[in-house]
């Protein structure tokens, strides 16, 4: 209740109190002897004491408010009346719950959390946890922002943010599903650890395999104007429009063992397909897309004003790239760096048909959903996801100590 609450101690009227007590008390006397209403003198001796409370903080809080802030209040307490008592038939909830809701109804953002709570818990069990977060995270979100913004703005904001849980929703599922002992359990097997290391692995070396060459295409491509530059910008795109499947099969026609260049390569002593070397260059082929558009827009960004400097006080082509373009780049370019990493660990259909082996994490996945089912794949996945997320977490802090950083003298 606050300062309003500790203030109204002290001058409560005695006699209003009293003869409040009193009505309140010949209310539960009469619901007593209803025949209707299934209450024991015990159950209805506490629901009294909680009134009792529901009054006394009703009257310290609202007592210098408007009509409406009233009516908003009992109109609380009665919903909680009908779904926990006469719905629910929940007598101890609703005893919790509503006294929890008159200690709060002072304060609008923890009433604000609290009827968050109510919709999760009581009226949508069982994904109570999973939508209890995030919605209570877009509150707080439009909460802080109420006053930065228009009614509109907040209202596309919020509007956008529950369309995104409701896509996320599956995935909060997911990682709220199992215990932290399955997880453990379900990690200790060698295969899980031994895929989940193989995807961590390949997804970092294809990574570094985009980098070496799409941040140099990527800054020749924000710098140059030339005839095709629009060409070689889609080209870079086609990866991300090519289905997974036609990405696998491609590989495999032209690196497969049936192959001329895959035979060839097998004669030197290099497998593709079904090695290490062809599971990279599937992440690497459905990845670079990303890490080249986003270092392409970090490299537009840096003024050309500055490498025309570096360049005039002696500088090279390449000493101006290292040391003036790509240090003010580096930013987005990490930023494209930890999506293709994430797109590249992700990667399954063209894995599947092209380099199915060593088996990394979404394969596995597939392979004991097909062989029993949610009950074994799904804490697999679910290592996998609480993985990447950190991971990924992570690798998108970097251009955040990048920026902090280039603010130290």
């Amino acid at each position: 209740m606050g300062r309003e609450g500790l203030a109204a101690m002290t001058d409560l009227p005695v006699g209003k109190a009293a003869l409040a007590a009193l009505v309140l008390g010949a209310v539960h006397v009469l619901l007593g002897v209803v025949p209707a209403v299934p209450l024991s003198a015990g159950m209805n001796l506490v629901l009294y004491a909680t009134n009792l409370y529901v009054l006394y903080a009703a009257w310290a809080t609202l007592r210098r408010r408007s009509g409406l802030a009233v009516l908003s209040f009992l109109a609380g307490w009665l919903f909680l009346f009908i779904v926990l008592l006469v719905v629910l038939d929940r007598k101890p909830l609703f005893i919790l719950l509503v006294v929890v809701y008159a200690s709060v109804s002072g304060s609008p953002p923890l009433l604000g959390v609290f009827a968050l709570f109510v919709l999760s818990f009581v009226l949508l069990q069982p994904y109570a946890l999973e939508t209890f977060l995030p919605l209570t995270f877009i509150f707080v979100v439009l909460w802080r922002a109420r006053r930065q913004a228009s009614p509109f703005v907040l209202g596309c904001l919020g509007l956008g943010l529950v369309g995104l849980t409701v896509v996320l929703l599956p995935l909060f599922h997911l990682a709220l599903g199992d215990s932290a002992q399955t997880l453990l359990r379900t990690l200790a097997r060698p295969e899980v650890a031994a895929a989940i290391g193989w995807s961590f692995a390949s997804s970092t070396i294809a990574t570094l395999v985009c980098a070496a060459f799409g941040v140099p295409l990527a800054y020749a491509l924000a710098r140059l104007r030339f005839s095709g530059k629009g060409l070689v910008e889609t080209l870079v795109d086609l990866p991300i429009l090519v289905p997974q499947s036609v990405a696998g099969i491609a590989l495999i026609v032209l690196f497969g063992p049936g192959s001329a260049l895959g035979h060839a390569l097998e004669s030197l002593g290099l497998r593709v397909s079904g090695s290490l070397f062809g599971l990279v260059l599937a992440q690497v082929f459905v990845a670079a897309p990303f890490l080249i558009k986003s270092a392409m827009t970090a490299f537009e960004g840096v003024p050309l004003a500055l490498e025309h400097a570096s360049r005039s006080l002696g500088a090279g082509a390449a000493a101006t790239f290292l040391h003036v373009a790509l240090p003010l780049a580096a930013r987005g370019v990490a930023v494209g760096a930890a999506l293709a990493w994430a797109r590249a660990i992700s990667e399954f259909g063209a894995v599947l048909l092209f380099a199915g082996s060593p088996v990394t994490a979404p394969l596995l996945v597939h392979t004991e959903f097909v062989r029993a089912g949610t009950s074994e794949s799904r804490p697999i996945a679910t290592l996998l996801l609480l993985s990447c997320l950190w991971a990924f977490v992570a690798l998108r802090a970097v251009p955040g100590w990048l920026r902090r950083g280039e603010r130290r003298p």
